[in-house]
């Protein structure tokens, strides 16, 4: 296992590409452990990393040795290139993580984790996910 930047990137690519296949769970499980994984606290305020302390669903910090090692022989990876935007702040991190909750029915929760995001796509899908929870109970 690497680094924990490393280990944050390639479960972002992880989590688009299982959301691309319509795989929901798994993707949600992925933004779960990418939100979960330690923030540096010298590069993001702790806004950033509220998720960490606050979240009753993901209070197990994920730690790893900073050893690195080779795929096993026979085993290749291929990285996915991921658009320009800022994939790597941790306000996409919760974005990840809410796309992943909106994907799978779990409006209440994708909003609640888009409360403090001031980004248009965050608050156009914190919106909708609210009006789809009131729209549900209407029926």
């Amino acid at each position: 296992m690497g680094t924990k930047e490393s280990c944050r990137s390639e479960l972002r690519t992880a989590i688009r590409q299982l959301s691309d296949r319509c795989l929901y769970s798994a993707s949600k499980w992925a933004a779960e452990q990418l939100v979960g994984i330690e923030q540096d606290p010298t590069k993001y305020t702790p806004s950033h990393t509220r998720f960490q302390r606050e979240s009753s669903s993901i209070r197990r910090r994920f730690r790893t040795s900073e050893v690195t090692s080779t795929p096993a022989a026979g085993v290749s990876y291929v990285s996915t290139p991921v658009p320009d935007e800022d994939n790597n702040a941790p306000d996409n991190d919760f974005y990840l993580l809410a796309k992943s909750y909106f994907d799978c029915r779990e409006y209440k929760r994708a909003a609640h984790v888009l409360r403090d995001q001031t980004s248009k796509k965050a608050m156009f899908l914190r919106c909708y996910a609210l009006y789809l929870v009131c729209f549900y109970l209407a029926l």
